[in-house]
């Protein structure tokens, strides 16, 4: 999960992305804030934690030479689910999300290697349900239950705070006055909160879907991001076509109701494989393409 890379690794790393230092103290990214890349680094430490409270940090690792700091959000350019910080003054290598195209398919044993600790790493976040969204209102009421659907559907670690029992969750409906007709009430990792969202307003609060460019023309168009979805782009992008998916609740389709975390973390993996900004990619040995799709909002 948190793998030490040696010296001839970080050298490979080095002519993807580019060289920063950090001063001790200065926060490297947010929670709710899309992330400058993966951050390799070569010397001093950076501390990456979650919130549990306004005031309150819990430390979840430290990150020294020849570590990285990075979940599946820096795959698809994401906002961050948790916090980082710089403890000692750091050099690293910054990666930035459209270059991690490059090293996945420049660079596939090491790229398998970092890929593989990024989704254990989300996989941790899903079962400690660190970071993400908090549901303020009644477990069991009727929206309460549709946006716990939506967030493991799309792999997003969240927590449910009862407003009638949990004294946070109590307090923060009596100081707003929220009549019982708002809520649930959902506080987004960048701050802003929602009174009962749609399951759309809530993956634009997340950064999960991005706005359809009316200027692009796609040659294909994919309504149902389930498994024959998803394989009906891959050969769509093998021949050389721009392809779109869509889909109305998750990528992985039916798959999703019966998958465990670690196979909810791979189908999400291969779909930020495919959301990087370029359609295509020509694999480096061959003429064969990866088709690179975005989840889209309708």
């Amino acid at each position: 999960m948190f793998p030490t890379l040696d010296k001839k690794a970080m050298e490979r790393l080095r002519r993807f992305g580019e060289a920063k230092t950090y001063a001790a103290g200065h926060p490297v990214f947010r929670a709710g804030e899309v992330t400058p890349g993966l951050i390799a680094v070569l010397s001093g430490k950076i501390e990456v934690t979650q919130r549990r409270g306004h005031d309150r940090a819990e430390s979840i690792v430290t990150h020294g030479p020849g570590q990285f700091a990075g979940e599946l959000a820096q795959l698809s350019a994401r906002p961050s689910l948790v916090d980082a910080d710089v403890l000692e003054p750091v050099d690293a290598i910054v990666i930035p999300t459209t270059r991690l195209q490059d090293l996945m398919v420049q660079e596939a044993d090491l790229g398998e290697q970092i890929m593989r600790a990024l989704i254990l790493r989300r996989v941790r976040l899903l079962e400690g349900n660190i970071g993400g969204p908090v549901i303020i209102g009644h477990p069991n009421q009727t929206d309460v239950l549709r946006l716990q659907g939506f967030l493991a559907r799309s792999g997003q670690p969240h927590r449910v705070l009862d407003c009638d029992k949990d004294p946070c969750a109590r307090a923060l409906v009596e100081r707003f006055k929220f009549d019982p007709h708002h809520l649930p009430i959902v506080l987004c990792p960048n701050g802003k909160l929602l009174r009962n969202p749609g399951d759309r307003e809530l993956a634009r609060c997340l950064g999960l879907v991005t706005p359809i460019n009316p200027e692009k023309i796609y040659d294909v168009a994919i309504v149902g991001a389930g498994p024959a979805g998803l394989a009906a782009a891959v050969y769509a992008g093998s021949e050389g076509l721009s392809a779109i998916v869509l889909d109305c609740r998750a990528f992985g389709g039916q798959a999703l109701r019966h998958a465990s975390k670690i196979t909810l973390a791979f189908l999400q993996a291969s779909q930020v494989l495919r959301s990087w900004r370029e359609p295509t990619i020509r694999h480096k040995n061959s003429g064969w393409k990866w088709p690179f799709l975005t989840k889209q909002s309708g």
